[in-house]
């Protein structure tokens, strides 16, 4: 007759589990951290899980923090704008559709997992890494593992966060990207930021998401570093003229397969961009058979110290002398104040009617520099110091070299497709209002706002 649920609440003894050093992880995950609460409940017998409360502290309304985490890793919880309705939904998957899909977590309590560096803060404020969960994962996924401390420990120190994304099939679209930036809020309202040092990861459906958030905003990020993740829609990655990416992947991986990180590879390379490819061959040590799939081997070897260089202590180049951009109408959500429509001194995009995105390519020669000589570079490696022992990998990728010195003027030269109007912020541009605008080509009519010179305009046909 006793009842047949128990909540036994939150509880600090439980432990994170990490893929990295808990095998059971990939047939038996506990993200949620409440395995011990689990077995507990199984067993029938909860008594072993108590708190000892003094409420003589609670009837005198004191301040008792000295036991909640500030430093390493922890998880907070945040009050979203948004609430659809209380508690969870799992009749709907957003797989297929996830640019439409609200997720699966509806209420307004929403949870994430941070990383505070156990240091003192660097006197401009803690970098930010977004390190995004996989899909079927959750906020949980890094903690406790070198992927997540690594990346925090690197240069004075990053704030590591993860948030949930509504839910695990999201791939940060719509109230995916909501709460994405919700948390960003909540981390820049506890912890003084340095916004200059942001930079975006994640692994499978978090390495998508570094692609996709990078695209749609990408004078956010200084850098992206996916791992076995991939961007399916190639034509949105000329936005990223000014992020360097650093791509993992494994060859033979049963999800985001050859062919995919390829095709991502090649239109980096075909654009002339900063990129490098590490294919990693499948693990052929004892540790790895049976329970390693290829899709999983890197996260179960955990050594991301090359990643956690790579990623250093980069800053966003606010002002870029061109800023390549393309506008795509369906990621964008007016509703949830996730709209990507600007890019560095480049804003006010308005689509064509009919067109379901859009490109502007915008050079400022007040800058007096042309692009960098790109050069294509090749080899292989070997990862070392992970569970797994040595890991081999091809290489493909772009460097640049230094931007040549080119004759200063006051003048901006636009291309733009599938766009009406645009508007420049003629001072980060470097410009005057006197400036000489060309619209070099252009698919029909455009209006060119210059910014900041009382609503001068320069149209096109």
């Amino acid at each position: 007759g006793a009842a047949a649920f128990f909540n036994v609440a939150f509880r600090t003894a439980e432990p994170f589990q990490a893929v990295s050093a808990d095998p059971s992880t990939i047939t038996d995950a506990a993200w949620w951290r409440d395995r011990l609460q689990g077995n507990a409940l199984a067993a029938g017998d909860i008594s072993e899980l108590f708190a000892i409360v003094d409420f003589a502290k609670l009837r005198r309304g004191e301040r008792d923090d000295s036991a909640v985490p500030k430093t390493g890793a922890f998880n907070r919880i945040h009050a979203s704008r948004f609430e659809r309705k209380q508690g969870a939904d799992f009749t709907a998957s957003c797989l297929g559709a996830p640019a439409n899909c609200p997720g699966q977590y509806m209420g307004q309590l929403q949870p994430y997992a941070i990383y505070v560096p156990d240091r003192p803060r660097p006197a401009e404020g803690w970098g930010l890494t977004l390190l995004l969960h996989s899909l079927s994962a959750n906020y949980n996924q890094y903690s406790g593992t070198a992927n997540q401390s690594q990346f925090g420990e690197r240069g004075p120190g990053s704030i590591v966060v993860t948030p949930e994304g509504r839910g695990p099939d999201g791939f940060y679209e719509n109230y995916g990207a909501a709460d994405t930036f919700e948390v960003w809020a909540d981390v820049a309202r506890r912890y003084r930021l340095d916004p200059d040092w942001t930079v975006a990861a994640g692994y499978s459906m978090g390495g998508i998401g570094s692609f996709k958030l990078a695209a749609q905003f990408p004078d956010l990020f200084a850098r992206i570093q996916p791992t076995v993740g991939s961007e399916g829609d190639t034509a949105v990655l000329a936005s990223l003229r000014n992020v360097p990416v650093h791509m993992w992947n494994n060859h033979g991986d049963e999800l985001v397969n050859n062919a995919s990180f390829t095709e991502t590879a090649n239109a980096l390379a075909d654009l002339g961009y900063r990129y490098q490819l590490d294919a990693f061959q499948p693990c052929l040590n004892a540790g790895c058979s049976p329970i390693t799939p290829n899709h999983l081997q890197l996260a179960i070897n955990d050594q991301y110290a090359p990643m956690a260089e790579f990623l250093g202590t980069h800053e966003v180049d606010r002002n870029p002398a061109r800023v390549t951009y393309v506008l795509f109408g369906a990621r964008n959500h007016p509703e949830l104040g996730v709209v990507g429509d600007h890019a560095y001194w480049v804003s006010g995009l308005k689509l064509r009617e009919g067109a379901d995105r859009g490109t502007i390519d915008a050079r400022s020669h007040a800058f007096g520099v042309g692009d960098p000589a790109a050069t294509a570079t090749s080899g292989s490696g070997t990862l070392e110091g992970g569970r797994l022992g040595n890991l081999l990998f091809t290489s493909q990728g772009m460097t640049w070299g230094e931007a040549p010195a080119t004759e200063r003027a006051d003048r901006l030269d636009v291309e733009a497709t599938g766009l009406t109007a645009a508007r420049i912020d003629m001072k980060r541009a470097g410009l005057t209002c006197d400036a000489e605008v060309r619209v070099n080509s252009t698919d029909g009519p455009l209006t060119v706002t210059l910014g900041g010179c009382q609503g001068k305009t320069v149209s096109s046909s």
